[in-house]
């Protein structure tokens, strides 16, 4: 056989580019209704842009008028510098690249992690590709992104260690220092640590497994050098108070992300499906003691919050190749083929696929917008007042807005800093007295004009069918000055 015919499979994509093309078109088409499900985006790129141009992170908040001045951490400084620098480059197009790009690099990771586990590339391709479908539910174009493939990676070192492999420890200061700057999920960081430290802790107590005195000493120092990588923030360790602070019940039940996730809709049922798989593992007790502790732990997270599925499945493919390798072996056939696509996988090393399709759709996106100045991807303006902003932007009201709370970052991204918001989404910066507010004046519940009237509101900008536009059109001290479908806007009578 000749060296061309030898390597010609090596230009064929494999599983795991596959699995990354999969992904990362999927992202693609499903862009427009990623960028319809609410504003936050635009509150990042809005804080981005200030960063770049200003050179400077705030640390307080400069984007509403209710909470002027006051602390807000900046613990995703960093994510929101790259959401602004890929919106240069071509717009929302380029922020749902980056979002396809970094979620694809997630699961291909999460892949490759599954298979060396397992030993079997189509066991693991199959629950790859089930974990990204339940953990599709919370792809968005946010922060929380990099989590997922920060949390990927994670996990790959620590099993390394757990199992004896020589793994440096300053990697994962590293990891940590970056992801503390990114994300506030970098709590999920050291809660897998901790899961890795428990596991250890209890065989090396029963004398079981690879519980050496080194692993702990080594899992220590991993720990150690994570908490302060941790707080090497802009505003030190108060990430931690904002990212542990957002627990109050209104707040989280106000949400659909933080609420438990509906079992009745068919969209959690892969996730279900997931669950049923790790809790048979658990109860069968084939798991080691670390993995068991970090799924069990993951496992409450995702039912308390709906947000927290795709950290389970990105945590739990691996885990659960690894733990029903066996199966596979009991079948000839299944066998058979397993061995002939290991062999495959094992040999190659071609990256090539994956660079190729990022770097094709990464022109064409960024030619298009240098072209017409226009992304293909838009915030949705049945979702969005992109109308009533455009209105705006031609007739600029003075004073102080109230706005319909999913729409705050949209009007951040469109007038800011011209006009500064009653409140956007990160409810937990604006804390719960002031969103217990915001509820009872957009319902136009008892007191609501007190409200108002406390932070001198002289105009709204507010969805027609809410209960406050029909109050405030029947006011006789407010008058209708734009209106259509999505948003109307009325301005307090002089």
């Amino acid at each position: 056989m000749s060296m061309t015919q030898r390597d010609l499979p090596s230009l064929f994509p494999r599983f795991r580019d596959i699995i990354f093309f999969t992904v990362f078109t999927s992202i693609l088409f499903l862009g427009p209704r990623m960028l319809s499900i609410d504003s936050d985006l635009g509150r990042h790129l809005t804080v981005g842009r200030y960063i770049l141009n200003h050179h400077l992170i705030p640390t307080h908040d400069l984007f509403s008028y209710t909470l002027n001045g006051q602390a807000r951490p900046p613990y995703e400084w960093l994510s929101q510098v790259f959401f602004a620098l890929t919106f240069n480059l071509a717009g929302l197009d380029g922020d749902i690249l980056l979002s396809a790009l970094v979620i694809a690099s997630t699961f291909a990771i999460v892949y490759t992690d599954t298979t060396q586990r397992s030993g079997q590339p189509l066991t693991a391709l199959g629950l790859t590709l089930l974990a990204a479908v339940a953990g599709s539910l919370h792809w968005l174009p946010r922060p929380h992104i990099f989590t997922f493939v920060l949390l990927a990676i994670w996990l790959e070192r620590l099993e390394k260690l757990r199992k004896g492999d020589p793994v440096p420890l300053w990697p994962f200061f590293l990891l940590m220092l970056g992801w503390a700057n990114l994300h506030g999920g970098f709590v999920f960081g050291l809660l897998a640590w901790a899961a890795y430290l428990a596991g250890w802790s209890w065989d090396f107590l029963r004398g079981k497994g690879r519980s050496t005195i080194e692993l702990g000493k080594k899992l220590l120092m991993v720990g150690l050098l994570s908490l302060l990588a941790s707080i090497i923030t802009p505003d030190g360790w108060k990430n931690w108070i904002a990212v542990l602070s957002n627990n109050s019940r209104f707040i989280l039940s106000r949400t659909a992300e933080t609420m438990p996730p509906a079992f009745s809709l068919p969209n959690t049922w892969p996730y279900l499906f997931l669950l049923l798989l790790s809790v048979i593992q658990l109860l069968r007790k084939r798991l080691s003691a670390a993995h068991g502790f970090l799924l069990l732990g993951l496992t409450i997270t995702s039912l308390l919050m709906a947000r927290n599925i795709p950290i389970f499945a990105i945590a739990a493919c691996p885990i659960l190749a690894e733990s029903i390798r066996a199966v596979p072996d009991r079948i000839k056939l299944w066998k058979s083929v397993e061995s002939v696509f290991a062999e495959i996988h094992f040999s190659s090393h071609n990256i090539a696929w994956p660079i190729v399709v990022t770097l094709s759709a990464t022109i064409f996106f960024g030619a298009h917008y240098a072209v017409s100045g226009k992304s293909f991807n838009q915030f949705n303006p049945v979702v969005f007042p992109d109308k009533a902003v455009n209105w705006l932007m031609e007739n600029p009201q003075n004073g102080n807005m109230f706005n319909e709370f999913n729409w705050g970052g949209y009007i951040l991204y469109r007038l800011w800093p011209q006009e500064l918001v009653f409140l956007d989404s990160q409810t937990d910066f604006y804390g719960e007295t002031l969103v217990r507010e915001y509820e009872q004046t957009i319902l136009a519940k008892y007191g609501w004009e007190d409200i108002l009237s406390r932070y001198n509101v002289t105009w709204a900008i507010i969805p027609p069918n809410s209960p406050l536009s029909q109050a405030l059109q029947t006011d006789e001290h407010w008058q209708v000055l734009y209106h259509d479908n999505t948003a109307i806007i009325l301005r307090q009578s002089p």
